[in-house]
């Protein structure tokens, strides 16, 4: 198989409302995923006619070293994009915004034909890319790096970004 992953392009995501969920466990990619696509199809997300929402997630860092290192958890965020306007017809997640920023962002195909290799070697490649050049992550703060997945013709991709300046 050739190179899995894409050429590193720079992109300006807008503004985009969100509903998101965060999980801390031993699988919280799997459990929050599972919780939020129910959301969506109850909340009536999914029933909005001509609307495809966005599905991103990424590492949630605010555990702690026991329940890390005692107990073998860890925390993710999973939100789709959901309509300006939109009212949910139930609770159970936080609706926010995140801002329009400017991300270095690769493609990878099939991340989960070995997730924890295939995923951080991404991240490695982006962070590699932004400190060598003209681009610098300058701060973290109120920014987030992020995974969006998806499916085109039967094939798994992974897109990741992380914030630019």
């Amino acid at each position: 198989m050739g190179d899995i992953y894409s050429e590193i392009k720079i992109v300006t995501i807008p503004k985009m409302k969100v509903a998101r969920y965060v999980i801390i466990s031993p699988n919280p990619e799997r459990d929050v995923m599972n919780y939020m696509n129910k959301w969506a199809k109850e909340s009536g997300l999914l029933d909005i006619k001509d609307f495809s929402p966005r599905k991103i997630g990424w590492d949630f860092p605010f555990i702690t070293k026991e329940q890390s290192e005692k107990f073998g958890l860890r925390g993710y965020v999973f939100a789709y994009s959901i309509p300006e306007n939109f009212e949910p017809k139930i609770n159970g997640a936080q609706l926010d915004y995140i801002e329009q920023d400017t991300y270095a962002t690769l493609r990878v195909t099939d991340p989960h034909s070995n997730s924890f290799k295939n995923i951080p070697e991404g991240y490695h490649r982006l962070f590699n890319f932004v400190n060598s050049g003209e681009y610098k992550t300058l701060t973290w703060e109120n920014r987030i790096a992020f995974e969006e997945e998806f499916d085109i013709d039967g094939i798994h991709y992974m897109d990741i970004y992380i914030p630019v300046k």
